[in-house]
C-alpha cells in the first residue's frame, strides 16, 4: 500500500511539472519590438508652412542697377513628400523627396525721389521664388513614439527676376516715355540641410515639423532688354538665393511594414 501511494504521488508531481511547462510555453510573454519599428517602411504625405526668401543680384554691366542688391521677403509654401525608412533598434535611416509650390515676391524701387521738372525716372527690380524640389537623406533617434532627426541633400529652386525701367519726359522736353524691360526664369541647384521631429499618432499616421535651409550657387544670368524705342539688347547679372523653410506636415505609411503592434 505504501509503495502504491508513493508511486501515485510521483505520477502527480510529474504531471504537474509537465502542465506547468506547457503553460510556461503557452503564455510566454511576447518579445518587445524595438521603438524604431514604428517608422520602418514607405510613406507619403503633405506639408505646408512659411519661408523667408533672400535674393542676391549683382549687376555686371552697371545698367540694371549699381553694385549688389539684396532683397528679402516672407512668403509661404505647400506641397507633398514621399519617402522610405530603414531601422535598427532605436535608429532610423531614410530618404525623402518633396515638391513645393511657393510664393515670396519682393520688389525694389531704385532712386524713387530722383528726377526734376520734365524728367521722371522709374526703375524697379522684382525677384520671386515660386517652386522648390528637394531630395534628402535623413537619420535620427527614436524615443518611444517620437523621432528626432537631421536631414540634408540637394535642392532645385525656381525663381523669376524682372527688371523694369521707364523715363518719362514732359515740357520743356519733347513729351514721351522710354521703357526697357527684361525677365529671366530658371531652376537653380543648391544644397539643403535641416532638422525636425515626427510623432507617431497611430500605427499608420504621423505628424511632423521641420526647419530647412536652402542655398543656391552663384549663377551668371544673361537677360534680354526689350525697348519701346530701338532694338533689344542683352545685359548680365549674377544671382544667388537663400531660403529658410519652417513647416508642418502629416504622413501616411503604406505596405505591410505599416502594421506594427503597440506595446
Amino acid at each position: 500500500m505504501k509503495k502504491l501511494i508513493l508511486a501515485a504521488a510521483a505520477v502527480m508531481v510529474m504531471a504537474g511539472s509537465a502542465s506547468a511547462a506547457d503553460m510556461a510555453v503557452k503564455y510566454r510573454p511576447e518579445v518587445k519590438r524595438c521603438a524604431a519599428d514604428w517608422w520602418r517602411g514607405g510613406y507619403i504625405g503633405v506639408n505646408g508652412g512659411g519661408v523667408n526668401y533672400t535674393a542676391n543680384r549683382t549687376d555686371q554691366d552697371s545698367f540694371l542697377f549699381n553694385g549688389t542688391t539684396v532683397q528679402q521677403k516672407w512668403g509661404w509654401e505647400v506641397g507633398g513628400q514621399i519617402g522610405y525608412n530603414w531601422t535598427t533598434c532605436n535608429t532610423v535611416w531614410g530618404i525623402e523627396v518633396d515638391g513645393q509650390w511657393a510664393r515670396a515676391d519682393v520688389t525694389t524701387r531704385f532712386s524713387p525721389n530722383l528726377g526734376f521738372p520734365g524728367f521722371a525716372p522709374d526703375q524697379t527690380l522684382n525677384s520671386r521664388f515660386d517652386g522648390l524640389v528637394t531630395a534628402r537623406a535623413r537619420t535620427g533617434v527614436v524615443l518611444d513614439n517620437l523621432l528626432l532627426y537631421v536631414t540634408g541633400g540637394v535642392a532645385a529652386v525656381h525663381t523669376r527676376t524682372t527688371y523694369h525701367s521707364a523715363f518719362t519726359l514732359s515740357a520743356p522736353f519733347v513729351p514721351g516715355t522710354f521703357t526697357a524691360d527684361g525677365e529671366s526664369r530658371d531652376w537653380r541647384w543648391g544644397f539643403v540641410a535641416g532638422f525636425g521631429s515626427e510623432w507617431a499618432w497611430t500605427d499608420r499616421i504621423s505628424l511632423k515639423s521641420e526647419v530647412l535651409y536652402i542655398q543656391t550657387a552663384d549663377r551668371e544670368n544673361r537677360v534680354s532688354i526689350v525697348q519701346n524705342v530701338g532694338a533689344p539688347f542683352f545685359r548680365n547679372y549674377t544671382s544667388s538665393d537663400s531660403i529658410w523653410v519652417s513647416r508642418v506636415g502629416i504622413n501616411w505609411k503604406f505596405g505591410k511594414d505599416a502594421i506594427v503592434a503597440k506595446y
